[in-house]
C-alpha cells in the first residue's frame, strides 16, 4: 500500500488506525487526501498530510465533489460505525475505486465489506491481540505474519542453540523452520553451516506461524 509515490491514495475516517497509517504513508513519500466527517479531527491533522477535508463519506454526492472517483486506491478506516463504513465502501465501489482497503472490527463486517467489494479487508485490533499473543512466548521480541500461515520473527538465542556449529543444531529437520540471520555488532549478518551462536543474541528465523511459535516456546 505504501510506495505507490505517483499515485496519491485517498483515507478516509482519522480515527487511531486512519491517522497511524496516513502518517506512515506520508513518511515514505505518499501524497495523501485525507477525508473526515468530525470538523475537530479535521482541524487538528490540518498540514499534516497533504490536503485534509470535512466531507461526510457515506454522501456519494460529497465523494464526487472531492473527487474521489480519480484516486485509484483508496483506505477506509471508519470503525466506530458499521454501517458508515459499509455505505463508504459501497460509494466507492460505485465510484469505480479499483484498490480499496478497509478496516474491520468483526469478521463479519469484514465479510461484508468483502461481498460489497473491498479488495482487502484488515482486522488492526485482532491482529494486535494475536501479535501480543505471539510476544508471550517469552524469547519472541517482534512477530510478523507476513503472508496467511507463514511468519518471521525475532528470537533471542538460548542455552539450547549454543555451543554448537548451526549445521549441528538441525534446526530445519526439528523444528520445521529456518533460522535467516543472525544480529551483532554491525547489524544483522548472514548464516553459514559452520556459525556458533551466542547466549542472548537475536535471530531471525522463518517457518509455517505455529513452527515458529512452538521453536520460540521450546528452545
Amino acid at each position: 500500500m505504501a510506495n505507490t509515490t505517483e499515485s496519491p491514495v485517498l483515507v478516509i475516517g482519522l480515527g487511531r488506525f486512519g491517522s497511524a497509517l496516513a502518517y506512515e504513508l506520508a513518511a515514505s513519500g505518499q501524497d495523501i487526501m485525507a477525508v473526515e466527517k468530525q470538523r475537530s479531527i479535521v482541524q487538528h491533522y490540518s498540514g499534516e498530510f497533504t490536503s485534509v477535508i470535512q466531507a461526510d463519506s457515506t454522501d456519494i454526492t460529497a465523494l464526487e465533489q472531492l473527487g474521489a472517483a480519480q484516486f485509484s486506491t483508496a483506505v477506509v478506516g471508519i470503525g466506530s460505525s458499521l454501517e458508515n463504513s459499509v455505505l463508504t465502501v459501497a460509494n466507492l465501489v460505485d465510484l469505480g475505486v479499483e484498490t480499496i482497503w478497509a478496516k474491520a472490527i468483526t469478521h463479519s463486517h469484514g465479510t461484508i465489506l468483502t461481498r460489497i467489494g473491498a479488495t482487502n479487508v484488515v482486522f488492526p485490533e485482532q491482529d494486535a491481540g494475536e501479535r501480543t499473543a505471539h510476544l508471550l512466548a517469552g524469547t519472541m521480541r517482534n512477530f510478523t505474519e507476513f503472508s496467511p500461515g507463514y511468519a518471521l520473527a525475532n528470537i533471542t538465542v538460548t542455552h539450547a542453540l549454543t555451543e554448537k556449529p548451526i549445521a549441528d543444531l538441525r534446526i530445519k529437520d526439528r523444528f520445521e523452520v529456518t533460522i535467516v540471520a543472525v544480529e551483532r555488532e554491525d547489524g544483522f549478518q548472514n548464516l553459514y553451516p559452520h556459525t556458533q551462536l551466542e547466549i542472548d543474541e537475536n535471530i531471525i528465523v522463518a517457518g509455517p506461524t505455529d513452527r515458529v511459535d512452538e521453536f520460540a516456546k521450546r528452545i
